[in-house]
């Protein structure tokens, strides 16, 4: 199976988070007032192909990559998966001492994976520029790719809060989206400020 460049990779991932996104908003909500149990199963268990497909694609770039991107893309996934269990435990905790409600842990819990990819190609990024890998530059800017979730994320916020009503779920959102757009922000200055030192 050849492999699929860098753009075209990205792109694939980035409409497969936005199907994610738009099924979770419109399909799965209906498992909530469904009575019969497959459907209410069938619901609830639409948008895991969305993120099967995304690892699958994953796995696909990762083996067919050399042992440097290998090492790089062991790196990204560790500081995904450090930084997504603290966040895990931490809302686990407050959930617990109802700091916060059960149905807000587990909207958290729902957006676990899309935190995972994020964290994971900032530290996949930093890793190979560590490395003097220039593979990350190829491809959508990290900049970018953070401010796409953002708009994933504020759409998703104002569907939640105008059609759903659930101001607590809407914040999270928001507030996640505000947190990409921080790195937005972040990753497009330490550009602009790499190419002045140029």
């Amino acid at each position: 199976m050849a492999r699929l460049s860098r753009q075209a990779h990205q792109r694939r991932i980035m409409i497969a988070m936005t199907i994610y996104v738009v099924v979770l908003l419109l399909v799965w909500p209906l498992a909530r007032s469904e009575s019969a149990l497959w459907l209410k199963a069938l619901y609830a268990l639409a948008p895991v192909p969305p993120i099967l497909y995304v690892i699958w694609l994953m796995a696909r770039w990762v083996l067919a990559s050399d042992e440097l991107e290998q090492r790089t893309h062991l790196i990204g996934l560790g500081v995904a998966a450090a930084t997504v269990s603290v966040f895990g435990i931490v809302a686990g905790f407050l959930a617990v001492a109802h700091v916060f409600t059960l149905d807000w842990a587990a909207t958290a819990l729902i957006w676990i994976f899309p935190l995972l990819i994020v964290v994971y190609s900032a530290g996949r990024a930093y890793a190979a520029r560590r490395y003097g890998s220039g593979a990350c530059d190829e491809g959508t800017p990290v900049a970018v790719r953070f401010l796409y979730v953002a708009g994933l994320l504020t759409v998703a916020a104002a569907y939640i809060y105008w059609h759903k009503g659930d101001a607590e779920s809407a914040g999270f959102a928001a507030g996640m989206a505000a947190g990409m757009l921080g790195g937005a922000l972040f990753f497009a200055l330490r550009q602009r400020l790499r190419r002045s030192d140029e």
